[in-house]
């Protein structure tokens, strides 16, 4: 079986959104389904989050991400969910030795340069490079290159259809997280048609790179 960072790296794009009842749960894993992109990360932004993870367990074909993780607490309750990965907006040890510890993959996010030292020397290799648009984009990634030639990245933070290809384009970014695959309007006002050709669009333009 293709281990989590294997398969992100295969479709190269993790949507993301913060998803609040169980009927968005069914709709937009049948999205995803119907897209061919197994794989979400759902931000823990809203306390209601916390209620419908229960749902990811009856789409066993979906990988599902936890995002915006800041505590233990929140590790277990993606373990206890059954997520497949776990991601964090900043760079945390005491975290990342919990993951390590719990068996679950952390994607750690980064920022500067020191913050990369940090997580590769606590044994990660693929970073969340967050927020991406506001951190020196396409250009900083560039120069982490020659320097962190054994680190790849997963810019998220203003990535769109528009942008994408440039990030993707790099060498060292792996895949790239995208709210922007399934905007949290399109969400709420439940225009899953809308979604899928979002997600096929991207699918399109990241088949063409």
């Amino acid at each position: 079986m293709m281990n989590i960072l294997d398969l992100i790296k295969k479709h190269k794009i993790i949507p993301l959104g913060t998803l609040i009842t169980d009927e968005e749960v069914e709709n937009i894993c049948n999205c995803l389904t119907k897209a061919d992109l197994p794989i979400i990360e759902v931000t823990l932004r809203d306390k209601r989050v916390i209620d419908i993870l229960k749902e990811f367990k009856n789409y066993s074909n979906i990988s599902l991400g936890i995002g915006t993780i800041r505590s233990k607490d929140q590790i277990d309750l993606a373990i206890e969910a059954g997520a497949s990965f776990a991601i964090t907006p900043g760079f945390s040890y005491t975290l990342s030795e919990y993951a390590l510890e719990s068996g679950l993959t952390l994607i750690p996010g980064v920022q500067t340069a020191s913050e990369v030292m940090a997580a590769s020397d606590a044994g990660h290799k693929t970073l969340k490079f967050f927020p991406a648009e506001l951190s020196g984009g396409v250009d900083r990634l560039s120069a982490f290159k020659s320097v962190f030639s054994d680190i790849t990245f997963i810019p998220t933070g203003g990535i769109t259809n528009k942008n994408i290809t440039n990030y993707l384009s790099l060498d060292n970014v792996v895949a790239a997280g995208a709210s922007s695959a399934m905007p949290e309007s399109l969400i709420r006002s439940k225009s899953w048609q809308e979604i899928i050709n979002n997600l096929e669009e991207i699918k399109t333009i990241i088949k063409a790179i």
